[in-house]
């Protein structure tokens, strides 16, 4: 493979062109070929003038990477993965087939739960998890363990590929393992026909109508421990806007608008120094403790739509996933309504920089915590994200993960000052890194480390032969 030819893994996000990221479009528009599945080629059908094309159906994920790795002989390709390409996507298979995974760049995205948290108005202030109820690469008993553990923590969970026309009993098994509890379905997110209401899980259960309305184009998210819920509009003067993991680059069609037209920017200073000249709007830092300086934003936001302006303030990464951009909504009920602009996450970034280290279940943590839990559900073959890690805490949260794990630990991504290490479990606390401020990483059960890279297997080798 020529040096100059990139192959490049996209997330192109859920579907409109509003959640792309300004990095995606890049991608796209510098590539000579672009290979996908038909119907997400279709949601980039504006980017694709010009481009050789490759499209395939469902069931070719195999044929559409081998079609990328031999395009690259010939010129740029860009892989396209709807979403976040470790969400689910084409970040593990690409990065197994491609001949040198250390030059293969993934691009991430926003993904389809989290935004549909932001159009919901819902919030994960403690820890989620994300879980697929497909057993067509997993075995349904790893599936099953996960959500018994999921509930057993009290965990909200996330849940992919929920029913199709020949799988639905296990839809049913998930909301009865997880009780009684508030349930987000959303279909379409981000589509043409976009559907999102909230139910519960026991009327999911007793309601065979209600059920059928839900397909593979369906996120059901269960509520849990740390969830908020709030109200969330189409548009507003209000804006809660993720602002990625840190460069410009990363931010999304959507949030890059609402900035330009907006009056005022609100923000900690390094999210306003990211926003630098690309809005001509006044940028408003406050100090003190974040619940007092989230007031202080919203304060000045009302009075701004009292006036007819619009404002934006600024979260890192996405809204919906330990920002408090919750706190927003929470003061906003009753008198203003919110628009929530979802954002690529830290844990998206994470992963994109490490390879492909969370293609499959996994879950998210506001803080470490108990290493217990960790460890349990690393055990089960959740990928774990834990932010807010101090150094001197990482060797107690390896203790009992399995010494091989892959893992990363890192800071700053995407930001000036990054810092990344990519190791195993047993290196990883062999190192004894000190700061603040990490994101602790265990990837994916099976896993491995190849040229710097994380690769975790999505299961392709049970059904295929490569």
């Amino acid at each position: 493979m020529p040096s100059e030819h990139k192959f490049k893994i996209v997330g192109i996000g859920p579907g409109e062109r509003g959640l792309r990221t300004i990095a995606a479009e890049q991608a796209i528009q510098d590539a000579d070929f672009v290979v996908g599945y038909r119907p997400y080629l279709s949601m980039i059908c504006d980017l694709l003038d010009g481009k050789n094309v490759v499209a395939s159906g469902m069931g070719k994920e195999v044929d559409r990477v081998r079609a990328a790795v031999g395009l690259l002989e010939e010129g740029s390709t860009a892989l396209v993965s709807s979403g976040d390409p470790n969400v689910y996507g084409m970040a593990g298979l690409g990065l197994e087939l491609a001949p040198n995974p250390a030059e293969v760049e993934i691009v991430p995205g926003v993904t389809s739960f989290s935004a549909a948290a932001c159009r919901s108005g819902l919030a994960f202030r403690r820890c989620v998890a994300v879980i697929s109820l497909s057993d067509l690469l997993t075995p349904w008993r790893e599936i099953e363990s996960r959500l018994r553990i999921a509930a057993e923590l009290q965990m909200p969970v996330a849940l992919y590929n929920p029913r199709s026309k020949r799988r639905d009993w296990q839809l049913i098994r998930a909301l009865d393992i997880s009780g009684m509890r508030d349930a987000l379905v959303a279909k379409n997110v981000g589509r043409e026909n976009q559907e999102i209401f909230w139910t519960t899980t026991q009327k999911l259960i007793e309601d065979e109508s209600l059920r059928e309305r839900i397909d593979m184009t369906t996120l059901v998210i269960i509520t849990g421990k740390g969830t908020f819920k709030g109200e969330a509009c189409p548009a507003a003067e209000v804006n809660v806007v993720g602002s990625g993991p840190g460069e410009r680059t990363q931010l999304t069609l959507e949030a890059e608008g609402i900035l330009k037209s907006s009056t005022k920017i609100f923000g900690a200073e390094r999210y306003l120094d990211l926003i630098g000249d690309l809005s001509v709007g006044e940028k408003v830092a406050h100090s003190g403790p974040c619940a007092k300086k989230m007031t202080a934003r919203f304060c000045e936001a009302l009075a701004a739509a009292r006036a007819g302006q619009k404002t934006a303030i600024l979260t890192g990464g996405d809204p919906s996933i330990f920002s408090s951009g919750w706190r927003i909504m929470d003061q906003a009920r009753g008198f203003v309504p919110v628009h929530v602009s979802a954002g690529v996450s830290a844990f998206s970034s994470v992963a994109a920089r490490a390879g492909a280290p969370l293609v499959n279940d996994f879950a998210l943590l506001s803080e470490p915590g108990d290493p217990t839990a960790v460890s349990i559900l690393a055990g089960s073959g959740f990928g774990v994200v834990a932010y807010n890690v101090l150094g001197h805490e990482v060797a107690p949260l390896l203790q009992e993960i399995d010494p091989d794990r892959p893992c990363v630990l890192a800071r700053d991504v995407m930001r000036d000052g990054e810092i990344m290490m990519t190791l195993t479990a047993e290196d990883l606390m062999a190192a004894r890194p000190s700061g603040f401020r990490f994101t602790l990483l265990i990837a994916s059960a099976n896993s491995y480390i190849k040229d710097g890279r994380i690769i975790a297997k999505r299961g392709y080798e049970t059904k295929y032969s490569y």
